[in-house]
């Protein structure tokens, strides 16, 4: 998905959303191979180091979503950051109701109306079958 919004956040915003994205992780009791390495490779991109995450991850069934969430100012970036957690709700293909309520808490937390919640949702995973459907018409993937 497009980075260009990781430019605009602070180094307090990048901290909520790994936080954010941990909460996610950790809320249907499963914790996927692809959400850890979504984890790994969004801490990449925000050039936050792994220390840091170790930290997140290990204090993460304390952390407060609607706190959190609340320092997250600007539209825009509430928008991103939603997106980036239906992203990661809907990776391993299994949307649990646990992380649908973070996801509503935190939209609701900034702000964000639950029809725009929808809308991310639908273009998310309308974003993962079109990348999926290009693998399999690439012959990367057998569908």
């Amino acid at each position: 998905m497009d980075d260009e919004y990781i430019k605009s956040l602070s180094q307090e915003e990048k901290i909520v959303f790994l936080k954010m994205f941990c909460r996610l992780i950790k809320a249907d009791g499963v914790i996927d191979a692809e959400e850890i390495s979504f984890l790994k490779s969004i801490a990449a991109r925000y050039g936050v180091g792994n220390d840091v995450i170790v930290s997140i991850v290990k204090n993460s069934s304390s952390i407060n979503i609607e706190e959190e969430a609340r320092k997250i100012t600007s539209r825009n970036k509430a928008l991103h950051l939603l997106r980036e957690l239906c992203l990661l709700a809907n990776l391993d293909e299994d949307l649990h109701d646990n992380e649908l309520d973070i996801i509503i808490d935190t939209s609701r937390a900034m702000g964000i109306e639950d029809d725009k919640v929808i809308l991310i949702n639908r273009f998310v995973l309308d974003s993962l079958i079109l990348a999926k459907t290009g693998r399999v018409i690439m012959e990367e993937e057998n569908g």
